[in-house]
Parts: structure tokens; C-alpha cells; sequence
């Protein structure tokens, strides 16, 4: 999915300066004039790509609120917080609900564009490790219960013969269960194994 910039702010002024302050970056950039306006026309904001510059203090639902719904729903799209009263305090509110950084207005043209860089660049890698972590899981699917606790105790460093008594199997079906998860999760050697699903949970691995 194409990334983008979704501006909420209730100043028209700024929208404009900082979508044309963004556009001559090459990113392309979405502004709302308040949090209301943006959850409606967005709908489901778990499927964003991109990040949020958003206003922290506006009229009716505030930039904050929508900050600690994020936190509370889990999305991972980068908040970068603007605002023209910033305390302390405040700061502190907003960083424990997980903003990405806190910006004080006016804000510096360079420094917008080097945090907002920054904040696309971690939802870039995120959604590179989401979707590799999407198809890793998709082929530990495919494998057998037997096959998944096999697996289990192979990445806990147990050979086949120690596998074997733990389970209560011949070390010969071990060995056709161990060849099997080999085959199904499209790995040859146990240090492919280890490196492709070694930062795993556990939980993955258990149907």
C-alpha cells in the first residue's frame, strides 16, 4: 500500500503550507480539518500506511483523544504531534501514548521533513516485517499438530533421539516428521530453520 501523510488540523493556513511544504518532498498528503472529519471519510484505520501529523488541540474530538485511541486499538501507524501550547506535561501525555515525536509551532520546515522521513521509514520496515511474518506463519499453518510440536522442541535445540522419547515416538518418525516440516516450510538446513523462524513466538508455532 502507498504511503501517506494524513494531516489533521483545524487551521486551513497550515493545511495548505504544510501539504505544500510535504508535496515538494514527493509525498503525497491528505488533510482533514478535524478528527471527526477524518475518521468518517477514512472508515477503518488499521489498514493506514504512512503516518499522522496531527494537531493535538482542536474544537469537538481533540488530537489527543484520537492519539489514545490509537494506543488502545493498537494501530501502528506513526502520530507526530503538533500544537502551539506545548508544556511539559502535555508532552509527557503524548509521548506515554505513543506518539512518534511531539513538534512545537511554528515548526521548522527541515525538522518536519527529516521527523516525517523518519516516520514513514519505521512504517516501512514494519509492514516489510508484518508481511514476512504474514508468510511465515501462512506455511507453520500447514503443518501437522504432531508436526508443530516436533517443531517445537527442534528450535529448543533437542535432538531427534531426545524428540523421540519426549514424545514417545521412534527416532524414524521423528526423523519423517523433521523431513516433512522441512519440505512444507520450504527449508533446508536447521540454521535456515533457526534464522527464518527463530524470532517467532512460540505461540506461532502451536495450533
Amino acid at each position: 500500500m502507498e504511503q501517506r501523510i494524513y494531516l489533521i488540523d483545524d487551521d486551513e493556513a497550515i493545511r495548505c503550507s504544510l501539504s505544500a511544504l510535504l508535496g515538494t518532498v514527493g509525498w503525497q498528503t491528505e488533510t482533514y480539518s478535524s478528527v471527526l472529519d477524518f475518521q468518517q471519510q477514512m472508515g477503518e484505520l488499521s489498514t493506514l500506511s504512512g503516518c499522522l501529523l496531527l494537531d493535538i488541540r482542536m474544537p469537538g474530538k481533540t488530537g489527543m483523544t484520537l492519539l489514545e485511541e490509537c494506543q488502545q486499538y493498537g494501530l501502528e501507524i506513526p502520530v507526530i504531534i503538533m500544537t502551539g501550547h506545548g508544556n511539559i506535561d502535555l508532552c509527557r501525555r503524548a509521548f506515554k501514548n505513543g506518539a512518534f515525536e511531539f513538534l512545537t509551532k511554528p515548526i521548522d520546515a527541515d525538522l518536519l521533513i527529516e521527523t516525517v522521513g523518519a516516520a514513514m521509514e519505521q512504517q516501512r520496515i514494519l509492514g516489510e516485517y508484518r508481511e514476512k511474518n504474514a508468510d511465515l506463519t501462512a506455511k507453520l499453518n500447514t503443518l501437522s499438530i504432531r508436526e508443530n510440536d516436533v517443531l517445537r522442541l527442534i528450535m529448543g535445540g533437542q535432538s531427534n533421539k531426545e524428540i523421540a522419547k519426549y514424545l514417545d515416538l521412534s527416532p524414524r518418525t521423528v526423523e519423517a516428521h523433521r523431513a516433512n516440516i522441512f519440505t512444507k516450510l520450504e527449508i533446508n538446513s536447521l540454521a535456515k530453520l533457526i534464522k527464518a523462524y527463530g524470532t517467532l513466538p512460540l505461540s506461532l508455532m502451536t495450533k
